[in-house]
Formats: structure tokens, C-alpha cells, sequence
């Protein structure tokens, strides 16, 4: 669940970049966060996150948060099944010690995103969109209720981008996760979010994927 109350983002000493924001999203439900670049959808997510304060208003929110922000890190001598199992160090106590379960937990987190032909590799090695791919797959083996994703498919070819919209969707609907993400394909948008938020003009509205019209943006 995750709920905003009279919520007002964006940085100090300067007119807020969205204000005033109600909304809410149940268990379950995955969201698209729509707006032309520059409105705000980073800020919201970031704020969100916890990563920056709001100016004003509340959040209600779980205490462990999945992101997958557009930076991804670039750790030397990392390899991508490495990586994904640090998404559960959140679950290994004060030593940090990944177990066997951690690391098959992280195995089912690459099968569902098709990585499994590249969980040997370094993190160097990768293209721009299979590391995404590996972030996504880090922030689902950390099984919080609550993923933020900021622009996940990127980096993504049409099927890919397609391929991951259903993964996402999939995954809010069969492990109850309340998902929410940012994307400028608006098409993918319509035919696979629950919800739309738009941020246009300094605000942000809620639409069904029905009642939403391109122009809005």
C-alpha cells in the first residue's frame, strides 16, 4: 500500500515541481507514471524512495521499498548473479552473509527476467539494457511489497520493453505488489497498467488506461 497526502516535491529554496498530490495504490496494483521529461516523475519516485525530502504533505509507505533507478552502478568485478543476491543483504542480519536460500531466491529472480544466459558476467561486460535487466531482477529478489522502477525499459528493444511490462504486471497481480514506474511509452502504458498517473502543468491526475488520451501529456 502506499499512500500520498497533500504531497508537494521538489527541492529547496524553489517553487515546488508538483504539488498538492492525493493518490493511492493498493496491494496488487501496478501503476504507470506518465509526463514529458522534466515534470517531475524522477522527483516523485525519488521522494517516494526516501532518497530526497518532500516540501510538504505525508507518505504512507511500507519500510522496505524495491528501486530501480535510470543510474545503474558499474562495480568492478561484480558479476550479475552477485549483484541480484545483494538485493536480499536487507534480509541477512547484522553479518550480511548470504545463505543458499538467498542465493536461490536470487536464481528465481534471473529465470524471471531471462537472465539466466548472463548471471556468469561481469557487470562491465553488459549492454546498457542487460544491466537493467539485472536491476530489475536485484530489486524483485529483495521481495519487498513496494517496487519503484524509473524508466526500467530504456535501454529496451520493443519486445523486450513488452516482455518486461508483462513481467512487471505479472508480478503485482500474482505476488500481490503494489509496482509503480515511470515510462514515456505510453502505448505499453495503456494496454498494461491497472492505473495511470499523469503529471502535466505542475500536477498530477489519476486516469484508468481507458479514459486516458495521449494529448493529456
Amino acid at each position: 500500500m502506499l499512500k500520498l497526502h497533500q504531497l508537494s516535491i521538489g527541492y529547496n529554496n524553489s517553487a515546488p515541481v508538483v504539488s498538492s498530490i492525493d493518490a493511492e495504490l493498493s496491494d496488487g496494483c501496478f501503476c504507470c507514471l506518465l509526463g514529458r521529461n522534466g515534470t517531475g516523475k524522477s522527483t516523485l519516485l525519488r521522494t517516494i524512495a526516501g532518497l530526497q525530502n518532500p516540501l510538504s504533505g505525508t507518505i504512507e509507505r511500507p519500510d522496505s521499498i524495491g528501486i530501480v533507478l535510470t543510474l545503474v552502478p558499474n562495480l568492478l568485478n561484480t558479476r550479475v548473479r552477485e549483484m541480484v543476491a545483494y538485493g536480499r543483504l536487507a534480509h541477512t542480519g547484522i553479518l550480511g552473509r548470504l545463505h543458499d536460500e538467498d542465493y536461490a531466491i536470487a536464481d528465481e529472480a534471473i529465470q524471471m527476467v531471462g537472465i539466466q544466459d548472463i548471471a556468469h558476467r561481469l557487470l562491465s561486460t553488459l549492454s546498457d539494457g542487460e544491466k537493467q535487466k539485472t536491476m530489475i531482477a536485484r530489486a524483485i529478489a529483495q521481495q519487498s511489497p513496494l517496487l519503484l522502477l524509473d524508466e526500467p525499459s530504456a535501454f529496451l528493444d520493443y519486445p523486450s520493453r513488452r516482455e518486461m511490462m508483462r513481467l512487471l504486471q505479472d508480478l503485482a497481480h500474482a505476488h500481490r505488489k503494489t509496482i509503480l514506474l515511470s515510462t514515456h511509452d505510453v502505448e505499453l502504458a495503456a494496454q498494461s497498467a491497472d492505473i495511470v498517473w499523469i503529471i502535466n502543468d505542475k500536477t498530477m491526475c489519476k486516469k484508468t488506461p481507458q479514459d486516458f488520451r495521449p494529448e493529456e501529456l
